[in-house]
């Protein structure tokens, strides 16, 4: 269970994060795995929420920032409502 929460936390931080700003995928995860979780793990979630819709590149070129989708806004209310 701990696993969970962790990860969950790692979602709303990444979201969050994506949420003031768009950001490159290296700076999202210096700036998530600082307060928590690993490369590992920053990874998996931020692959999840690729694929899931919640978050997408903000253009085409190669170093295009990420942000958050409609999607992912509304996922990150749920996250922090639990």
């Amino acid at each position: 269970m701990r696993r969970l929460s962790e990860r969950l936390q790692l979602a709303r931080i990444v979201l969050a994060e994506l949420r003031r700003q768009p950001l490159c995928r290296t700076e999202l995860e210096k700036r998530t795995v600082k307060r928590c979780g690993t490369h590992g793990t920053f990874e998996s979630i931020f692959d999840f929420l690729i694929e899931n819709g919640y978050v997408r590149k903000s253009g085409k070129e190669h170093r295009a920032p990420y942000e958050i989708t409609e999607e992912g806004i509304k996922f990150l209310g749920g996250l922090k409502s639990e």
